[in-house]
């Protein structure tokens, strides 16, 4: 079972990383980290709360979307390399007409791609400055 995820992380780790280096630099010009430094904001707080926050946004999105495809593939890769894991339980609930086993697996999955796409943070705040009263 870790062979696919193995396989997963090596092919798109270099993908991930400029994606990343990418985003990072194309954040950090942008006018409300300017701001955050000249209010004499630390450094690392500029790069984890601005920067980073905003720059992992497509990246989360995109390792969703790759997570759903590697679960959808493990199927493929355990049937070839008569591997057990969930794609080979899937195929047998099927094949065995086992529909509770083949509805846990669906929900596994759906809440899998749920979880890695979920940003709570943007979503609950966004990037609205917070109301400071002294």
């Amino acid at each position: 079972m870790i062979l696919p995820w193995i396989t997963f992380a090596i092919l798109f780790a270099a993908l991930y990383v400029r994606m990343i280096r990418a985003n990072v630099m194309e954040t950090s010009s942008e006018d409300y980290v300017r701001t955050a430094r000249a209010k004499g904001a630390p450094e690392h707080v500029v790069i984890r709360t601005h920067i980073l926050r905003n720059a992992l946004l497509p990246v989360v999105t995109m390792l969703g979307m790759d997570i759903g495809v590697a679960l959808g593939g493990a199927i493929f890769t355990e049937t070839v390399f008569s591997l057990p894991g969930l794609g080979q339980t899937a195929l047998n609930a099927i094949a065995n007409f086992d529909l509770p086993t083949v509805q846990g697996i669906v929900v596994f999955a759906t809440l899998a791609i749920i979880v890695f796409n979920l940003d709570r943070r943007s979503s609950l705040r966004g990037h609205r400055p917070q109301n400071q009263t002294p």
